[in-house]
């Protein structure tokens, strides 16, 4: 007879917080938040608490972590998380799975975020799909001829170390177009200046139309390597929705070389829980 074990506990490992959901037949049940503890030994604790507080009734069947990092896939390994330092080089997959007695999957989150969209979101339906997260950092995934592309190690994707040369100077594309950008700028809070952009402050509309002009080089970029379908772009730098693309799209004009027909559709992603719903995908997919 075959199990009745269906739920999924899937759950998303950030910098600062953690959110966990039970999964069931197409639906989430139940969801938790707590804050990201900053050392190793508390973090796992929180990890099996959450983990077993969703599946009180024992119905799990796996447990999907999407986690802000690059990951090893063959192993479930840490290999470099810049807010989680402390799970470098720590096997994640294999020390849940030994504790809590359930098959875990391990992946990073914008991975997550674009096989949530594939599966539940904008993208679903789609083949070459190139998934961007927004927002502290740049996180990046590809999704090509109906597969998630890996490369050798599992870190292949991650765009925010891109290079551009401006004024004789190299930055990565995420010290441009991240909060690092806005930085640059001399914008402390980039959700303020959204605000005021979109208040109609000229400044603020000063600040986005240069960001917005550097996102659309990395558009061009993208659209000229990949020939995608679909670029879908989440975090909270996005929801300045057409303050960003209005400018990036104009700079595509300049840069693209193939006729516009031929470019991919850009949307700011709309799905609730994506990397969540990206982690039940990883389960379900295995």
């Amino acid at each position: 007879m075959a199990s009745r074990k269906a739920d999924i506990v899937a759950i998303d490992i950030g910098g600062t917080k953690i959110e966990a959901i039970l999964w069931r037949a197409g639906k989430i049940l139940v969801t938790q938040k707590i804050p990201t503890p900053k050392n190793k030994h508390d973090f796992f604790n929180a990890v099996y608490s959450v983990a077993e507080s969703l599946n009180a009734k024992g119905q799990a069947r796996a447990i999907g972590i999407s986690l802000a990092g690059a990951v090893d896939f063959r192993t479930g390994t840490v290999i470099n998380s810049p807010n989680l330092r402390f799970l470098e080089g720590t096997n994640v997959q294999k020390t849940v799975e030994h504790k809590l007695k359930l098959q875990t999957l391990v992946e990073n989150d914008t991975r997550c975020f674009l096989l949530g969209e594939v599966r539940f979101g904008s993208a679903k339906g789609k083949k070459n799909v190139i998934g961007m997260i927004l927002g502290t950092g740049l996180g990046g995934a590809i999704y090509l001829n109906g597969q998630m592309v890996l490369g050798m190690h599992g870190f292949a994707g991650e765009q925010g170390r891109v290079k551009i040369a401006i004024d004789s100077h190299v930055y990565s594309i995420e010290e441009l177009i991240a909060s690092h950008g806005f930085a640059r700028l001399g914008v402390t809070d980039p959700l303020d200046c959204q605000n005021k952009a979109f208040a109609g402050d000229r400044k603020s509309i000063a600040v986005y139309n240069k960001i917005g002009r550097l996102l659309g080089l990395h558009l061009a970029n993208l659209t000229e390597l990949f020939d995608p379908e679909l670029i879908i772009i989440g975090g909270g730098i996005s929801r300045a929705g057409n303050l960003l693309l209005d400018p990036a799209f104009s700079e595509m004009k300049k840069r693209v070389a193939v006729p516009k027909k031929y470019w991919p559709e850009i949307r700011v992603s709309k799905l609730k829980n994506a990397g969540l719903l990206g982690a039940v995908a990883l389960v379900e997919n295995s």
